[in-house]
Parts: C-alpha cells; sequence; structure tokens
C-alpha cells in the first residue's frame, strides 16, 4: 500500500497556506504593524548599538528605537528616539544585523516590510543603510534562517515598501550589509511588518482543498481500518465475475 497520500495531506493540513502560495499569491498586506512595541514585538538582539564615550549605550541611538513609532518627520525631531545607529559600520563578511520576534514569539504568514532610513543625521553625511536582506526563523532565534527578501534602500527619508510572497516566520533577522560611504555607523530609523491577509477567492480555494483533502483522510482511514480499496471507483471486477449487465433482449 502506498503511504504519500496522507503525508501530503498532513502537510496542507498544517499549512493550508503553503499550497494557496505555490499556486497562487492572492493575498493582500494587513494594515497593522506587528513588529511595533505596542503590537508586542520585541528586539530580540542585536550586532551593536552606538555607545558614548564611557561605552554605555546612547538612549536615543539605541536598537528599541527601531519599533517604537517614533519617526522623525520633516522638522519634527523625537527627543528621546532619533532612530538607531550601530556602533561600527558594516563591512563585507560582518554586517550590521537585528532580530525581532513578534507578539508572545508566535508565528505569522507575512508579506510585507517597511524599512524608514530617516533618522536626525541628514542623507548626505552617507549614515543611511542601504544594501540589506531579510530572514526568517520559524523555529529559533538562532535560526536555521531562510532568505526572503533582498533590496536597497533609497538615500532618502521616507517610508519604503518591500513586498514578497507569504511566508511563515516567528523571528526576523534584518541584515545590513552597506550603508551610503560613512566609515562610522549604520543608521536606520523605523522597521514595520505587515501579515498576508487573504482575499475571498483564496479563502473559496482553501476552502475546497480541505473539503478534497478531508475527503481523502477519509479514504485513507477505511482502506486501513476496514481493509476496503483506497479507490473503490477505479478497482477491475473480480476475475470470473460473469455477471450479465446487458439489458434484456426484446420479447
Amino acid at each position: 500500500m502506498r503511504f504519500w497520500l496522507p503525508t501530503v495531506g498532513a502537510v496542507a493540513l498544517l499549512c493550508p497556506f503553503a499550497l494557496a502560495q505555490r499556486d497562487d499569491p492572492g493575498f493582500a498586506a494587513g494594515t497593522t504593524n506587528i513588529l511595533l512595541a505596542a503590537n508586542g514585538g520585541r528586539i530580540i538582539a542585536y550586532s551593536s548599538e552606538m555607545l558614548d564615550e564611557n561605552k554605555r549605550p546612547v538612549p536615543q541611538w539605541q536598537a528599541a528605537n527601531l519599533i517604537d513609532g517614533k519617526y522623525v518627520t520633516g522638522t519634527y525631531r523625537p527627543e528621546d528616539s532619533h532612530g538607531w545607529s550601530s556602533n561600527v559600520p558594516p563591512k563585507q563578511g560582518d554586517p550590521a544585523w537585528i532580530i525581532f520576534a513578534f507578539r508572545d514569539e508566535k508565528t505569522r504568514l507575512i508579506t510585507r516590510l517597511v524599512l524608514d532610513p530617516t533618522t536626525v543625521d541628514p542623507p548626505v553625511i552617507g549614515r543611511g543603510a542601504r544594501d540589506f536582506e531579510l530572514y526568517v526563523s520559524t523555529t529559533t532565534k538562532d535560526g536555521p534562517w531562510a532568505l526572503v527578501k533582498s533590496g536597497r534602500l533609497l538615500n532618502k527619508p521616507l517610508r519604503q515598501t518591500f513586498d514578497f510572497l507569504p511566508v511563515e516566520a516567528r523571528y526576523l533577522r534584518l541584515v545590513i550589509t552597506s550603508n551610503w560611504g560613512s566609515d562610522r555607523f549604520v543608521e536606520l530609523g523605523e522597521v514595520e511588518c505587515y501579515e498576508a491577509i487573504a482575499g475571498e477567492q483564496v479563502l473559496d480555494q482553501l476552502i475546497i482543498r480541505l473539503e478534497n483533502l478531508l475527503r481523502d483522510l477519509k479514504r485513507y482511514r477505511d482502506s486501513v481500518t476496514l481493509n476496503q480499496p483506497l479507490f473503490p471507483e477505479v478497482q477491475p471486477a473480480p476475475e470470473g465475475d460473469t455477471t450479465d449487465t446487458a439489458p434484456p433482449a426484446s420479447q
């Protein structure tokens, strides 16, 4: 007896979005920033943050500022939140990085990353984040990590959106591999993340898939517990069966 059917079915049942993603993304980004500290977002670890002459963190440039929802906009400068700054510039083989988690460190289906490079420092000095990579882990804060998006930020003070196919994530690792020329730091203003929301058409497709899966699982159960054929409708008639199924001859 072949056992591929329940294996595939179990995967689909545990993660139905995986099948929908492969065939037709059909998802839109939600409107709630699930990385925002007020929404339960957390920073788990980071490569470095700016230190003063006494080697103490500078509160105005700490990593926590990335998810505090306090933006530098126009002439407005939050007194306690200038953005995040590393203590050293990113180098080849030694990038800057930050690891994030969602509320209660639960797994979410995500599809959008928004980065705001705006800090109190002007873009012309070249400290803004430039090239980045986004990794996700569904297991632990130490990985294993899967790359889901890479890109380059404009050296301009504006929020920049990066979309990707829906993917499950429990932890995010944002890696910044370069800045715009500074040999001192790399800086970033705010990091946002948004969940994937299935549209009505996708939900209908998932319901149909799950109904078909349930039917196939019932067939497999009956084939094991009741010793019934897995697909009775395609079973050949028993040898020697001479039952005459032709209509009777007219009298």
